[in-house]
């Protein structure tokens, strides 16, 4: 088999990867607020790769009678990445952690990190109540334009 084609499809595939799943994403830059604490957000990078190929032999033959030999390859790769939480490192240098897969770890919400998440969450939350109350003004705005246009239509009508 010819391993050069198949060592560049790995070593190009790599080196994408590499670019995407490197310490900065495990471990993100720190944010200070204006109060002095400082939140540093960490996740879990999860990747995952396949490569194969292999040579086979040609359906034409040469002038010689040999076949000539190709080679077909290919690969796969994915990367995810998961937050996991944010360590907090307060003014006076206290540091706990908030681990998004037990909030009932997280402190009061005078915790800077904790008020965000409270009202990120409390957005998601009435998300669907939002979506469908937009969805009733569009519907009624639509049904008043054709009530408006049946109107004009008739009046229209009655005047000929």
């Amino acid at each position: 088999m010819n391993d050069i084609p198949l060592k560049q499809i790995i070593d190009s595939t790599l080196s994408q990867i590499g670019s995407v799943a490197d310490v900065n994403t495990v471990i993100g830059d720190p944010v200070t607020t204006a109060e002095g604490t400082t939140i540093i957000p960490f996740s879990k990078v999860s990747v995952g790769y396949a490569s194969g190929g292999a040579d086979y032999d040609g359906k034409k033959e040469d002038s010689e009678g040999n076949r000539n030999v190709h080679f077909a390859g290919g690969n796969g790769a994915g990367v995810s990445v998961t937050p996991l939480g944010f360590l907090v490192i307060n003014k006076d240098g206290t540091v706990h952690m908030l681990d998004l897969k037990h909030p009932e770890t997280f402190e009061a919400p005078a915790d800077p990190v904790s008020k965000t998440l409270n009202s990120v969450n409390g957005i998601i939350e009435k998300a669907p109540e939002i979506v469908n109350k937009i969805k009733d003004a569009i519907a009624k705005r639509k049904d008043a334009k054709k009530a408006a246009e049946a109107k004009a239509e008739e009046t229209e009508e009655t005047e000929k």
